[in-house]
């Protein structure tokens, strides 16, 4: 029998995961991308409803909050493939890569539904599209979804001449926004879950 969590419970809940992420993000941010599904499936359960369960976000009545966005304005005119959270850098060490921008500058409020399930992050060498959503619900339900992400336009190659993905760099991205978003949300007023003591 599943227990429900009452507000202060939910809240504690939340402020872990959000903690965790932080901890997933320093080790990936020291050279460890194998994180990466750990992140996914924290940032999942925040916001990620299924059959079974609700997210974080939903059982706190928190989905009216605006979360930061760091996406690039997408030209559909563009010929090349859109890659909205990232900067492509070369390092003399490594060569080329995908990073994430971790800029607070580049940070626009939008509504928690756009900025998960609405807003575009990557488009493929296909023009298939990628949202937050898709993209975490196919890391942390490895269904091989992002297997399928066609990057025969992007030949760029790190130091040791192999193809570069920009996956792990776009999901660090996402938790740098979240986790500034979560730093300047009260919790406890903003959430519309009654509770009485």
């Amino acid at each position: 029998m599943k227990v429900k969590l009452q507000k202060p419970e939910l809240i504690i809940l939340l402020k872990e995961k959000l903690s965790e992420l932080e901890k997933l993000c320093s080790v990936f941010d020291s050279g460890n991308a194998d994180v990466i599904t750990n992140m996914a499936e924290v940032i999942s359960r925040i916001f990620q409803n299924t059959e079974t369960s609700k997210s974080l976000l939903n059982q706190l009545k928190l989905s009216h909050v605006s979360i930061y966005c760091g996406a690039e304005f997408y030209n559909p005119k563009s010929l090349i493939n859109y890659l909205g959270l990232l900067n492509l850098k070369r390092k003399a060490e490594f060569g080329w890569n995908y990073y994430p921008k971790l800029n607070l500058e580049d940070l626009k409020l939008v509504s928690s539904e756009n900025w998960w399930q609405n807003k575009k992050v990557i488009i493929d060498s296909l023009g298939v599209s990628y949202s937050r959503a898709k993209i975490i619900k196919s890391i942390s339900a490895d269904d091989g979804e992002l297997d399928q992400l066609d990057t025969s336009g992007w030949t760029i190659k790190d130091g040791k001449g192999i193809k570069i993905n920009p996956i792990a760099a776009t999901v660090r991205q996402i938790a740098f926004e979240l986790l500034t978003s979560f730093k300047t949300i009260d919790l406890e007023k903003e959430s519309k879950l009654h509770y009485k003591l």
